[in-house]
């Protein structure tokens, strides 16, 4: 075999992937990364990709990535984050530095009295035309701040819609995130690897380059919207979708009543037209369920809901509690319904409290007995206050900090990462001072917290298992 092992990611895209000897040290692991590659290949069969880079469609491999046999740190060198990590040693000698310049990147042209509007109106949801390029291609969009937090920040996050229906790469709409109080950039794409490697339907995400008029604006965090293509690709097609966007902190899964109230605290991104019935039949029966196990069996895909509340103690993800998460009704196929992630920039340390280093949230944060900043979550207390369902929570939890979030997992992803973004981020930060430090004091950020969120769970469980 070539001492470089050349990864075909699609039909008209090719790699150098760079791998260890400690990576490849069978025959047997070479024949499983060959089955892989066909199976990525026959998942992206189809699509026309042209980037030097396909982050996007690189998530494709996800799956096929999570089967590799257990402890092989070949997933971790050659997919994470969305995107095929990039480098060609010779067998036997080490790991290559990703090279900065393999970084999707997009150009935004805009109108110089637009740009400045852009950037004034912080509480402006006016759209704005421009022209976006990528790999050559150009489309027309629409541009307009996002977030809400985020929009008082000098720089600012944003949203893309494309005019053509096609759109980009199959999506309506791209959200730019700045990361402007991320020291490290990547707690976002981090966590939403997390959720992902967990089993959770969740967005895919990855850095990016974005260019505005010519110049470098800066580093960003492109997050995939919630929508049809996510919920295909995790076999939910024609599923209902609802956002939890309440300005009043209650899309917390209570009875709100009438599906006006519902209406408010809701917006509903699939299949618009049926209202929001369903939810508020869900809500209500929720409410008043009298057997939680016998409830959360018949009407919620439990094993992916506890997937994802296990992701969110291993995270911290203190702020999707009563916002901030999608609900999905899969109403054509298995009839129940799943909550997905949103939003994940307030993770892996970053704290309501102020400062990026606690560690020490509770894992039953959000219960009724004991509320976040934004309150309690009705269906996270419901299901945690059984006991079956709160000790099956557990075993995941230990589960997945025993074989997923792990040192060994989770610091090569950053350390390639911190090798990729240096020279960008220096940029960045010369672009957009603020209260962030420099990249590598971020990362080493975000490994102090992995260590210790590690050993404060472990904790955790031993005494919520003794009761």
């Amino acid at each position: 075999m070539s001492p470089c092992l050349k990864l075909l990611t699609c039909k008209n895209v090719r790699h150098d992937v760079g791998l260890s000897t400690a990576a490849m040290s069978s025959h047997e692991g070479i024949s499983r990364l060959s089955v892989i590659l066909q199976e990525v290949d026959e998942q992206l069969s189809g699509h026309s990709v042209n980037t030097s880079m396909t982050p996007t469609h690189g998530f494709a491999c996800a799956s096929a990535f999570r089967n590799w046999p257990r402890g092989c740190p070949i997933a971790s060198a050659v997919f994470a984050f969305g995107f095929l990590a990039v480098a060609a040693p010779v067998i036997g000698h080490g790991a290559t530095v990703p090279r900065n310049n393999l970084l999707p990147r997009y150009e935004l042209k805009i109108d110089p009295a637009s740009l400045r509007k852009l950037d004034r109106d912080d509480d402006s949801n006016q759209t704005y035309a421009a022209k976006f390029f990528s790999d050559g291609s150009e489309y027309a969009v629409k541009v307009r701040l996002r977030g809400a937090w985020a929009r008082s920040w000098p720089k600012k996050a944003l949203k893309i819609f494309f005019e053509d229906e096609k759109g980009f790469e199959g999506n309506r709409c791209l959200n730019l995130n700045s990361a402007w109080r991320d020291a490290a950039f990547v707690r976002e794409p981090l966590a939403y690897h997390v959720y992902s490697a967990a089993g959770v339907p969740a967005s895919r995400a990855r850095m990016v380059q974005l260019h505005i008029n010519g110049q470098f604006r800066g580093l960003y965090v492109e997050v995939e919207q919630p929508d049809n293509p996510l919920l295909k690709r995790h076999n939910l097609k024609g599923a209902a979708l609802y956002k939890a966007n309440s300005p009043d902190n209650q899309s917390d899964e209570r009875n709100l009543g009438s599906e006006k109230t519902f209406a408010a605290n809701y917006e509903k991104q699939t299949r618009k037209s049926e209202g929001h019935g369903d939810l508020q039949a869900f809500c209500r029966e929720l409410a008043a369920a009298t057997n939680a196990l016998e409830f959360f069996t018949n009407r919620i895909d439990v094993e992916r809901y506890i997937n994802y509340l296990a992701a969110s103690a291993l995270v911290q993800n203190w702020d999707g509690l009563s916002k901030n998460h999608f609900l999905v009704h899969d109403e054509r196929g298995s009839k129940k319904w799943l909550v997905v992630p949103w939003d994940l920039d307030r993770t892996f340390g970053d704290h309501w409290q102020g400062g990026f280093d606690r560690a020490d949230v509770p894992v039953l944060l959000g219960v009724q007995s004991l509320p976040g900043p934004t309150g309690w979550n009705r269906m996270a207390d419901r299901f945690l206050r059984d006991a079956t369902l709160r000790n099956r929570f557990l075993n995941r939890l230990a589960q997945l900090l025993q074989n997923e979030f792990t040192p060994e997992k989770l610091f090569p992803l950053l350390d390639g990462f911190e090798r990729q973004l240096a020279e960008d981020a220096a940029r960045d930060r010369k672009r957009w001072p603020g209260p962030a430090g420099n990249l590598h004091e971020g990362v080493a950020e975000v490994k102090r917290f992995i260590e210790r969120r590690r050993i404060f769970l472990q904790r955790e469980i031993t005494k919520l298992r003794r009761g």
